[in-house]
């Protein structure tokens, strides 16, 4: 994680070093005072990596659920987090984890569709009375992808690969992968090197495919930056 922001930098480099409470001080400090978004996507990172104490969470909580009407795509992601999670003081809701991540992606905030795709293919909400639906938790995962969000390529690349929860589908599974580690997904670079040596065959096409979807996926936000 790497910031132009000095601020920003010495908060990455106590995240690095495991200073948790320091690192999250001055994120916190930064996304609170300047609605600063790389700030509020390391809170977001911090807490699904569960480096917060439970008052942590609900500071963060009370913080990005009172924004959360200023259109704030992360604070309407990490209260959606939240929700699904159970964190702190907050109860499990897949329903109210819904509605924030449905704000979220509104909101541009990609990685919401990864979130979404994973309660609705793999039925997390199934208890909660949110059944489950494949096509529908695909669609959303697909689409993330599409949009650039390296953690809904590795999941669907996964999940083709693996077929328990979804159909086999190996070129699919090659594409998904092949997106998210030219996103830099370690941990996709390293399943799609096993995937290589266990599945034999041609996939030049889901290769030339991820690298044309990634070229766009590049463009779009060199797009955004300039706007």
């Amino acid at each position: 994680m790497q910031f132009d922001n000095s601020r920003l930098d010495i908060a990455s480099s106590n995240l690095r070093k495991g200073r948790y409470d320091a690192a999250f001080e001055i994120f916190f400090e930064l996304a609170v005072n300047d609605f600063d978004q790389e700030a509020q996507f390391a809170l977001t990172k911090m807490c699904f990596d569960g480096h917060l104490d439970a008052e942590q969470i609900n500071k963060l909580f009370t913080w990005v659920n009172s924004n959360s009407s200023l259109g704030n795509g992360y604070a309407h992601f990490n209260v959606g987090l939240m929700h699904e999670r159970g964190m702190g003081e907050i109860k499990q809701n897949y329903k109210t984890a819904i509605e924030y991540y449905e704000k979220a992606i509104k909101e541009e905030v990609h990685d919401a569709y990864c979130n979404l795709g994973n309660i609705y293919a793999l039925g997390l909400g199934e208890e909660q009375g949110i059944p489950r639906d494949i096509f529908k938790g695909i669609r959303y995962l697909a689409e993330g992808a599409q949009e650039g969000s390296r953690q809904a390529a590795y999941t669907l690349g996964c999940l083709y690969g693996k077929g328990d929860h979804i159909p086999q589908d190996l070129k699919k599974a090659c594409y998904y992968l092949v997106l998210a580690t030219l996103q830099k997904h370690d941990q996709a670079h390293r399943v799609l090197i096993m995937f290589q040596h266990a599945n034999k065959g041609n996939y030049d096409h889901e290769f030339d495919a991820a690298e044309a979807q990634y070229g766009k996926i590049q463009n779009m936000r060199k797009l955004y930056r300039c706007l």
